[in-house]
């Protein structure tokens, strides 16, 4: 998990679809998912509010990824990585974008969040499954995309090219933070 802090990371939400950086985390939720739990527990008791947010900026990735492929799978690796980090981010609301975008890619390829928090609540804490689950029982268009501020953009092969973050108004007072994982 220490491979997640380095400095490499910085801006990793900006960068190309794909980047060798996806391969790295990856690597991290395959090594996850093959511990046994008290292994995995470890693994996020390691994680601090910065290699979290990295978890969860690959959420976000992993939803524009499975969209692009149309893989299930992607979604499934975005949504492990966002359950790590529920509980060691600094700002819990940094997981409603990834969670924001999952849900609309999970659309897009003919499934649904709910499925997918089954499909992966086996590898998660029952609190992060919990939290994943009252995201999901909101109204729709409180989970949605504009809801949180993003939108999809590219075309072709490229779409979505990035689900991007809008300016949010000054007057907002719930909107998420986002750490140097956005600067460059």
């Amino acid at each position: 998990m220490s491979r997640l802090k380095e400095k490499r990371f910085n801006g990793y939400l900006r960068y190309a679809i794909p980047h060798e950086l996806d391969s790295d985390i990856d690597a991290v939720i395959t090594a996850y998912m093959g511990s046994p739990a008290t292994g995995r527990q470890r693994m996020i008791d390691d994680l601090d509010g910065r290699s979290a947010s990295v978890l969860s900026a690959y959420g976000q990735r992993m939803a524009s990824t499975a969209a692009r492929a149309g893989s299930i799978e992607a979604l499934h690796r975005g949504l492990i990585a966002v359950g790590m980090a529920e509980e060691r981010l600094n700002d819990a609301r940094e997981n409603l974008y990834p969670l924001a975008a999952i849900n609309d890619s999970a659309s897009l390829i003919g499934t649904s969040l709910r499925k997918l928090i089954t499909d992966v609540s086996e590898f998660l804490p029952s609190a992060s499954v919990d939290k994943l689950r009252k995201f999901d029982q909101r109204q729709e268009q409180d989970k949605s995309l504009e809801a949180m501020g993003l939108r999809r953009f590219g075309s072709g092969q490229d779409f979505p090219l990035l689900l991007a973050i809008l300016p949010w108004p000054a007057s907002c007072t719930d909107r998420p933070g986002r750490s140097s994982l956005l600067q460059g």
